[in-house]
């Protein structure tokens, strides 16, 4: 199970640490650059991958990930199995361990908590890193300076990629949090929620207030109001007998048609059949 952090980028520098703390005992048994050609074999260590072209799939064990021009994967030496199709895509590969099991399985469990570990993350400027680090090797210079300060230097910039993500998140829950709150609040004096308003509030346009909603809930401010208002709708169902167009009006709908449309869009059903299903009372007929 992967461990919680509130602040996955603590890992990585706990990693950096490690990195500098014990470089002396560590290695590159492989790197190089990669073109348009698949695999098929057993996983080999350790290892980067830096997509500097193209995309391709790869599968790993039984996941299967996709890859495009900048994107950045970590591939644990717990991977049994790697597959990919020749196609066309370039890569830089790195594969890297310590001298002693011990120093590999810390290594392996901070990666583990981290996104890099698990899903491709986009890095686009890490390609002149890659390309000066695997000239260093191919010179033989393993344990150079150089060497150390390229490798160490593509972690650094992961790990300001990771903060400063960090905090877009904290800063757009934050916001989605006070949103919510809002509309809440509006629907429960019966105000209405004018979606501009809402965005304006925040000195936000739409649109992006939208891309940050949808961010932190996986659905659209718009979407997340309809549901609500159909949450509502449904206690009204459940609880009171009042018209089905008054349920409409109440729960901020345009009218009874536009309030059905959107109530078996949602429920699969209509108002009136979630009533005789759903009611606490004894409801009169509408």
């Amino acid at each position: 199970m992967r461990e919680h952090h509130p602040n996955p980028a603590s890992h990585l520098k706990e990693l950096i640490e490690l990195f500098d703390r014990e470089w002396h005992r560590f290695s590159f048994p492989s790197f190089g650059f990669w073109r348009n050609r698949g695999w098929n074999g057993a996983g080999s260590g350790f290892e980067l991958n830096f997509y500097t072209r193209g995309e391709n799939t790869v599968i790993q064990d039984k996941r299967t990930m996709s890859f495009r021009q900048g994107d950045l994967i970590f591939v644990s030496d717990n991977v049994r199995h790697s597959f990919c199709r020749d196609g066309s895509f370039d890569l830089y590969y790195l594969m890297f361990q310590f001298d002693r099991p011990d120093l590999n399985a810390r290594m392996r469990h901070l990666f583990d908590q981290l996104d890099i570990g698990s899903t491709p993350v986009s890095m686009p400027g890490l390609q002149a890193d890659f390309r000066n680090l695997i000239t260093e090797l191919r010179m033989g210079r393993k344990m150079s300076v150089m060497a150390k300060h390229y490798f160490l230097h593509i972690f650094v910039k992961i790990y300001m990629d990771q903060m400063q993500r960090s905090g877009h998140r904290n800063r757009h829950e934050q916001i989605v949090r006070q949103v919510i709150e809002d509309i809440q609040e509006e629907l429960d004096t019966g105000g209405k929620i004018l979606l501009p308003a809402v965005a304006a509030r925040y000195s936000l346009n739409e649109r992006y207030l939208n891309q940050i909603f949808k961010s932190v809930t996986g659905m659209t401010l718009g979407k997340y109001i309809l549901s609500v208002r159909i949450e509502g709708a449904k206690r009204l169902l459940e609880t009171t007998s009042l018209p089905i167009t008054e349920i409409a009006v109440v729960s901020g709908f345009y009218d009874g048609a536009h309030f059905i449309k959107a109530f078996k869009a949602s429920e699969a059903m209509t108002p009136q059949e979630y009533r005789k299903q759903h009611a606490y009372l004894h409801i009169r007929p509408d």
